[in-house]
């Protein structure tokens, strides 16, 4: 048998190098070497362990018996006395256990992503995908008839969990479906797994802020609209001369409602704790935390910089590295001025509470003795989280 045909074969041999099982058997094969009599395989676990040598007569073979992992695999042509001809170099070879995606839906309503009311400016949104048996390979669409989100980034965190960054700067309005795809599997579809919606404004607020970034930006103090209708109906029922005599102790101007005393004068008195978890921070000093925890070099946005990951002249891109930055950021959009970002931080919080989040839960109890304030909309999300947030044991 002439060797050369070997040499010139042999480079062709390995045609798969990443394995993904379905129904059916894991192989591995390569193409056939004419007059060959048999092959010979080799594998090696990475630390050189060799698992496989054997010689077969078809140019594949089974390796059922082998767990999944990464390893190194080599074959060669057999000739007439049944002896290696030539090996092939050694090439990597990687086995995934392909299952279909399962996906897990947190809460029966959409996960609401915002639209920028600019063309000139770009909204960047963390989206969250949990499950089981997600893999590197998985491949994640969001889309409507034939529309898509645009994916920034899909990082797979486990095979429980995938985090993305959508794009919805140009997007439709609308609700998208969620098509999750394992090498060889059906595609798994949930429907309107994400909503794109209009950021409604507070019609009282500077028309210069019309325009706003992925959240809204948060009043430096708490609204204390309530306290001051009622200071002023307070003060027209007494006589100006009557009011210079009232001890100032007395005077209604300066009792507080039940919804918040005068957050500026509190957080003056605030000291931050050190090496204290956010999530045993009170109401009052994470409010602190969020004034002073202003990323200097990203004067486009007031988020917090412990959520910020890159700063851009017309958007940012947030960091959730760890589960504390996301909570940091979803109490941002709890005290936020939009809506539909209090509804979403509801939701959050209601299904992450393990531990509970206690700046979120005195938050939410404050917000529902006040509830009478809120759209019919929120007071509904909140009367069904709020419950669910306070049964979550730590």
């Amino acid at each position: 048998m002439n060797r050369s045909i070997y040499k010139t074969s042999i480079f062709i041999l390995l045609v798969v190098t990443s394995l993904f099982a379905e129904e059916g058997t894991k192989l591995i094969a390569w193409k056939p070497i004419p007059d060959a009599n048999g092959y010979q395989i080799q594998i090696k676990e990475k630390s050189g362990k060799l698992v496989l040598d054997k010689k077969i007569n078809t140019p594949y073979h089974s390796i059922e018996e082998l767990p999944s992992g990464i390893y190194v695999v080599r074959t060669a042509p057999l000739n007439l006395f049944k002896k290696p001809a030539v090996w092939s170099n050694w090439k990597d070879l990687e086995i995934i256990i392909s299952e279909p995606p399962q996906i897990v839906k947190e809460v029966e309503k959409p996960i609401i992503l915002p639209k920028t009311e600019s063309n000139q400016e770009k909204i960047i949104s963390p989206v969250t995908i949990q499950g089981e048996h997600f893999l590197d390979a998985t491949k994640v669409d969001l889309s409507k008839k034939d529309v898509q989100l645009p994916i920034v980034s899909k990082e797979v965190k486990s095979s429980e969990r995938i985090e993305l960054k959508v794009d919805t700067t140009d997007a439709k309005s609308g609700p998208y479906d969620l098509t999750v795809t394992n090498p060889y599997q059906k595609p798994k579809v949930v429907k309107n797994f994400v909503q794109v919606e209009e950021q409604k404004t507070d019609s009282n607020l500077d028309p210069k802020l019309s325009t706003k970034d992925n959240l809204e930006e948060i009043k430096k103090n708490e609204r204390v609209k309530s306290n001051l209708d009622h200071t002023d109906q307070s003060s027209k029922s007494i006589d100006t001369a009557k009011q210079n005599s009232i001890p100032k102790s007395q005077d209604p101007s300066n009792i507080p409602t039940k919804q918040s005393t005068n957050v500026a004068t509190n957080k003056q008195k605030i000291t931050l704790p050190k090496g204290k978890p956010f999530r045993d921070y009170s109401y009052e000093e994470m409010l602190v935390f969020l004034e002073t925890d202003v990323a200097v070099n990203c004067k486009n946005t007031k988020i917090p910089a412990l959520t910020l990951s890159e700063c851009h002249k017309t958007y940012v891109i947030l960091n959730f590295s760890s589960e504390d930055n996301q909570s940091v950021f979803e109490f941002y959009k709890l005290v936020s001025e939009n809506e539909t970002n209090r509804i979403s931080a509801y939701r959050y919080f209601s299904n992450h509470c393990d531990p509970k989040f206690r700046p979120a839960m005195e938050r939410m109890e404050l917000q529902w003795k006040n509830r009478t304030n809120l759209d019919p909309e929120e007071r509904q999300s909140l009367a069904e989280e709020l419950p669910k947030f306070r049964a979550c044991t730590r």
